[in-house]
């Protein structure tokens, strides 16, 4: 029903009361009824639109924290593969001294012992070969360097899942407050309707049944103000704990990189 509608049926109400003084007491009495309700109403679709926009924007702003942790998984993998490929790729040291031992021992088919020239030839052979294989083989600095980044990517990976994760518990209290407040606008839209047909059959057993609807629609409204308050109470804080952790973190790496820097040299920026 719609504000002009109830304006019309308690302007009905206004005239069925004046007209006859048997009927002025409960007629008055309805309207003032559908009137409180039509204010709830009012009061109830109002907080349903404040509570979805409040849901779509808490979504979007989880959207972009999920969109920075999907970021930092790439990153974490990329760092990962490198390294594991790197890995791979390394010619291990039992690898090289076994192909090291073969190279020195071989010998001819006959079994005869080789001229000076061929085990020159096989020594730099073998010699070649083992500089190769160190050559293959990373630096070791190298390789703690990578492992370094790896860890550092998986923690911020980490962070980038918890920051976006404090933000369920502010979804859920949006979700659960709209739908309270729609349950107490269907409350006060079908209290208003029973108060009209109240009126029209002058019954006041049916205005009691709107009554009570009314009292059902306040006492959803005031549940749920105190509810709405308690849980964004709670998920702000949660929401505020990430972010400042997230900070700390952050703050300390800048810290640690800028104490390893070399003296004279500019400090690292933050991440």
């Amino acid at each position: 029903m719609s504000m002009h509608e109830l304006a019309e049926k308690i302007e009905e109400v206004a005239h069925h009361g004046h007209g006859s003084g048997h009927n002025a007491g409960p007629g008055r009495a309805i309207g003032i009824t559908m009137a409180i309700l039509g204010v709830m109403l009012a009061f109830s679709a109002a907080m349903v639109g404040a509570q979805r926009t409040d849901l779509v924007k808490t979504m979007v702003l989880q959207s972009n924290r999920w969109g920075l942790y999907q970021s930092e998984t790439t990153k974490y993998r990329v760092i990962s593969a490198d390294l594991e490929m790197l890995k791979s790729l390394s010619p291990s040291k039992d690898e090289i001294a076994k192909l090291d031992k073969t190279l020195r021992d071989k010998r001819r088919p006959s079994g005869k012992v080789d001229s000076e020239d061929t085990a020159e030839i096989k020594e730099l052979v073998a010699s070649s070969t083992e500089d190769l294989a160190q050559l293959l083989t990373p630096d070791p600095k190298e390789v703690t360097r990578f492992k370094h980044i790896s860890d550092e990517y998986l923690r911020d990976l980490k962070e980038a899942k918890e920051d976006a994760e404090a933000y369920d518990l502010a979804i859920e209290v949006h979700q659960e407050a709209a739908e309270w407040y729609e349950w107490a606008q269907l409350a006060a839209e079908v209290g208003i309707v029973i108060a009209s047909i109240a009126l029209l059959l002058s019954s006041r057993a049916v205005w009691v049944v709107s009554l009570c609807l009314g009292v059902v629609c306040a006492g959803t409204l005031g549940f749920n103000l105190v509810h709405v308050q308690t849980g964004q109470a709670a998920a702000e804080q949660k929401i505020r704990a990430a972010s400042e952790n997230i900070l700390k973190i952050e703050s300390d790496d800048t810290q640690d990189e800028g104490s390893k820097a070399p003296s004279g040299s500019p400090k690292p920026e933050g991440k």
